[in-house]
Formats: structure tokens, sequence, C-alpha cells
């Protein structure tokens, strides 16, 4: 059975335990055909722990002081999030380069900073900046491989309602 049509299909719920609480499956109904898909657990929310089902990440959770928590030892959804979106930005730009036939430095680094904040009337919001150092692409070859970049990144396709700035560093 296909990817697609196995992550469509509503699957039956088997309970471990008599008193099991139930669980609910819903069916995913995606609009493209995935090459990939990650599947990560989060027990305690902001404060709580992340794991992969590959295993490749079991990670504490902690809210940043700068909400009026005492902090601590883990990471935050907003590291998460910046380091996936540098990692594919690079990717991109990487593939945006050789489309346009350009030489992207072999030193290029993505730096992401990611802010929250209050969003009104109610709720937070997010901000991105994408720093792009040592790249070695200069005037409108840097523009270009920048504009053909987020149109690759899948990230900047699913943030794009969020202000998302690139800057060169």
């Amino acid at each position: 059975m296909s990817l697609l049509r196995s992550a469509t299909r509503v699957q039956p719920v088997i309970r471990a335990k008599l008193f099991a609480a139930p669980t609910t499956v819903i069916a995913r109904h995606l609009s493209f055909k995935p090459i990939y898909t990650s599947e990560s657990t989060v027990k305690g929310a902001r404060n709580g722990q992340l794991t992969t089902k590959t295993g490749n990440l079991n990670l504490n959770l902690i809210t940043p002081k700068e909400f009026g928590t005492q902090g601590g030892q883990g990471t935050n959804p907003e590291e998460l999030l910046g380091g996936g979106y540098a990692a594919c930005f690079g990717g991109a730009l990487a593939v945006a380069t050789k489309e346009l036939r350009l030489k992207l430095g072999p030193e290029t680094t993505i730096t992401s900073l990611v802010s929250i904040g209050p969003k009104q009337p109610k709720g937070f919001q997010l901000a991105v900046e994408l720093k792009v150092a040592k790249s070695e692409l200069e005037g409108q070859d840097y523009e270009k491989a920048i504009d053909l970049a987020h149109q690759i990144c899948p990230f900047s396709h699913a943030l794009k309602n969020i202000e998302v700035k690139t800057v060169k560093a």
C-alpha cells in the first residue's frame, strides 16, 4: 500500500489497557504525495519531552525564562523551528544557486532568529530573520538566489503568513 494511501486511511485504534484513554485518529488529506513523513511526539507541552519515532531526538523542552519561568536545561519550539528552517533554507539555497549556475561558497552559514511575541487581540505570533553569511554571492546574484531559495524551501512556504526577513550577514 502506498504511503499516501495508508496516510489517508483511518486506522483502527487498539487499546492496550481496558481503561486506556480513547485515542482519536484523524485521516490525513494531503494535496501532494509525500516523499518523507516525520513523526514527533511531545508529552508535557513547553515543559515536557519531545521524542521522534526514529529515536534520533529525545529532548527536554523548557519554557524560556523570558516568559517568566525559571528556564533551565532544554530547548523550545522556537529553537527547533529556527534550526529546521536554517537547515532547509541552506539546502534550498544550494539548489537555487545550482539552478542559476552560481557558485555558493563552501563556508556558507544560515543563522535563524525566531522571535515570539503577543498577537492582538489574543495569542502569540512569530517572526523569523535568516542571516546568510559567507555565501560569496553579491548584488543581483545574491538577490536572485535568495528569492529562488524561498520559492524552493518548504519551510518558507509553510511560514508564508509570518514575517520572514532574509539578510546578508
